[in-house]
């Protein structure tokens, strides 16, 4: 499975999502690696923000993101959606699927995303809406 151009991210999350070793996480951004390739890298942000009226985060404490790099597994196609495992080295990392909508195609663009979250026995711990920080296509 190929991916072109590949950038997406949730907003601040108020309530964090544990995902990694009980880190708490209130940022989550996913990027190809190279430009194009099966490998994406995301980057895992703790940092706890104050938040302004218009629910934009503001001061943060300054801790480093966790950047984790993983392949990406095309698990199902249907109804020009894909649903994508991110696999990660060793089978260390958290259990996350990605699902796109739509495909790219002439005139297409945007990518709708969804992150699935599991928790360690299969169930669904989240379900977070993520937006593309730039176009991006993904090439079955």
């Amino acid at each position: 499975m190929k991916i072109k151009n590949l950038r997406l991210e949730t907003g601040y999350l108020v309530e964090p999502i544990p995902l990694q070793k009980g880190i708490a996480i209130h940022q989550i951004q996913i990027a190809t690696i190279g430009g194009e390739g099966s490998r994406v890298q995301l980057s895992l942000d703790s940092n706890r923000c104050t938040i302004d009226s218009f629910g934009e985060a503001k001061a943060c404490v300054l801790v480093a993101p966790i950047h984790l790099e993983a392949e990406v597994e095309l698990l199902e196609e249907c109804d020009e959606k894909q649903l994508l495992a991110l696999k990660f080295e060793g089978g260390k990392g958290p259990a996350l699927r990605l699902a796109l909508l739509p495909l790219c195609s002439a005139g297409k663009q945007a990518i709708v995303a969804r992150l699935l979250v599991f928790g360690e026995t299969g169930e669904i711990k989240a379900i977070l809406p993520m937006q593309g920080s730039s176009a991006g296509c993904v090439v079955a």
